[in-house]
């Protein structure tokens, strides 16, 4: 490449990324706009586009994706985050999976989507933008400082969430089919490596950079940072993960270190010109022919994004006990796709795994959330209003009476004590890991049914068909759900014990009654046989199951595993005794 064509392509590049840029800012819209408004300018508009342009912009736009990623991570303050982030964590643990499952199923329905192409989608919408977030709700007045930083702080979390889904899905998008041996090798490997990194990268590079801090210049600290930063990136690679993801655990680990707000200091102005880039990159991927072509996707997607996000924000916070009006106002600031709606589309993109009228209709949305957000936002008030005075009024009291509800429901936990309270909410977590895990599994086990139904009929006598193959691994999995439903179960019998002397201390009270129908139906699930409880859980989970299997082999299934179960759990006491 001759000089004089990278110097005019860098010309152009950063001239007009910072006039557009400039512009949408003046417009208090986020800088992001105005880059891939460049992006689709250069594409469509400007003529001396060439093959060298391209190259430049892709080359820099992967170093874009590593510094935006890195500094991302940089950002996730763990300190602040076990200090201040219960409540965020929380609503993103409700929020997120509801997205990614809506998006999953709203997107069959209403976008033709495949398996695959699906979970993307719910990938693309399960986050929002914490740049866009922060600007627009700098000029508002409706929440208070608190209540903006645990809105900015659910941000950083859904970053987080994001990160984890991309490394889950990312052996999904290696474009080529897998065996299932290969599926199950390569997740144990992500699995390792992430742990490894991670748990590795914690022990030893804070203490290295500390040490460097002490006895070097800062422009040595800043060198060694980006040195791991790009050595993570490269590595994770290596073990099928995208290089974002090495970047940001790499950003994670380094912003632990004591000298770590110096690199973010000084990697800063770097990240921003080649971030530039990688939104650039993602505007020449798309065509103004293109949007007006797939508008109605574009406005199916913005409309899907829309209902999910408030929705699944509002439960978050319903659940949470705030306040319905300031609920609602902070699930409308959130209304805006993160960088990893551009991250997750422009990877499953680059593996063919999406169409280029599909990657346009996300881009075309993601625009449409940030340039509409603080236009919303803004008449956030006359919407709450305008939806409280024409609801019809059964809907006000049903919302009424639901509040009502979880008032009292918190009103009666308060009455038990402190450590019964931190043993309830411990409890509550780990029944909503239990049943995420349960999820997970059966979504494994669905995936992989057909592989190792064959595999079996493949390595086994002719006896064994297909159809008794998926029965033995549907015994297998009845087998492997045993242990979790039994902790679900132990721990769901705890909490039906705290509310039920909850209830008790109330009806003392004088507020509570101890005789209600819920109350009765709790305390006969407490005093419920609880293996009768986790067979009855198990038979169900793998009932409802899509499978070929008829209903009366179900029977067969169930009855196979509880008797293995019982032969195992028989063993195992008379061993103890």
């Amino acid at each position: 490449m001759e000089e004089s064509v990278l110097l005019v392509n860098m010309t152009i590049l950063l001239l007009l990324g910072g006039v557009c840029s400039m512009v949408f800012r003046k417009l208090k819209m986020p800088a992001v706009i105005g880059y891939l408004v460049t992006g689709i300018i250069l594409a469509n508009y400007w003529s001396g586009k060439s093959e060298d342009t391209e190259l430049i912009v892709n080359f820099l736009s992967d170093l874009g994706l590593i510094f935006l990623m890195f500094c991302i991570g940089m950002e996730l303050n763990l300190k602040k985050l076990r200090k201040m982030g219960s409540f965020a964590i929380m609503v993103v643990m409700i929020q997120v999976p509801l997205m990614l499952f809506g998006g999953y199923l709203l997107g069959m329905l209403f976008l033709g989507l495949d398996s695959l192409q699906a979970i993307i989608f719910g990938a693309i919408i399960s986050g929002s933008s914490t740049a866009v977030v922060t600007i627009v709700l700098k000029d508002q007045d409706r929440l208070t400082h608190a209540e903006v930083e645990t809105v900015i702080l659910i941000t950083v979390v859904e970053d987080v969430a994001q990160v984890i889904i991309l490394s889950a899905i990312s052996p999904m998008m290696t474009g080529e089919a897998m065996s299932a041996e290969s599926i199950v090798w390569m997740l144990l490997t992500i699995i390792v490596f992430m742990v490894a990194a991670i748990g590795l990268g914690l022990l030893f590079i804070p203490k290295l950079l500390d040490w460097i801090g002490e006895k070097m210049s800062d422009e040595i600290i800043l060198i060694v940072a980006l040195g791991l930063c790009f050595c993570m990136a490269w590595l994770s690679t290596l073990v099928g993960l995208s290089m974002a993801i090495g970047a940001f655990m790499m950003g994670v680990i380094v912003s632990q270190a004591k000298p770590a707000k110096i690199i973010e200091h000084d990697i800063r102005p770097m990240k921003d010109i080649f971030m530039m880039m990688f939104f650039i990159s993602i505007g020449l991927e798309i065509r103004p022919e293109s949007l007006v072509d797939n508008i109605a996707i574009i406005l199916i997607i913005y409309v899907i994004y829309f209902v999910l996000k408030c929705s699944s924000v509002l439960l978050a916070y319903f659940v949470g006990n705030k306040p319905m009006r300031m609920s609602f106002y902070s699930s409308i600031s959130l209304v805006a796709m993160g960088e990893f709606a551009f991250i997750i589309s422009k990877e499953a993109y680059d593996a063919n795994i999406i169409s280029p009228d599909f990657y346009a209709a996300v881009v075309g949305s993601a625009l449409m959330t940030m340039i509409l957000l603080p236009i919303i936002d803004s008449k956030s008030e006359k919407i709450c209003d305008t939806v409280q005075n024409k609801s019809p009024q059964f809907m006000v009291n049903g919302f009424l009476k639901l509040e009502k509800m979880r008032s009292n429901f918190y009103a009666k936990l308060s009455l038990a004590s402190k450590t019964t309270r931190a043993n309830f909410r411990t409890r509550v977590t780990y029944t909503y890991f239990e049943v995420m895990l349960l999820a997970i599994v059966e979504i494994c086990v669905y995936i992989m049914t057909p592989f190792l139904a064959e595999f079996l009929y493949d390595n086994t006598s002719e006896a064994i068909t297909t159809y008794y193959s998926t029965m033995i691994i549907m015994i297998a999995n009845f087998v492997v759900l045993i242990p979790i439903i039994y902790r679900l179960v132990f721990n769901f019998k705890f909490i039906e014990r705290v509310m039920l002397d909850s209830e008790r201390k109330a009806a003392e009270a004088g507020s509570g009654n101890i005789q209600s129908r819920t109350a009765k139906i709790m305390k006969y699930l407490v005093e419920m046989n609880a293996w009768i409880l986790i067979i009855a859980i198990d038979f169900l989970i793998i009932l409802i199951m899509p499978n070929e299997v008829s209903l009366l082999d179900h029977f067969v299934v169930a009855g196979a595993g509880t008797l293995f179960v019982a032969i195992a759990y028989t063993l195992r006491y008379l061993k103890r005794r």
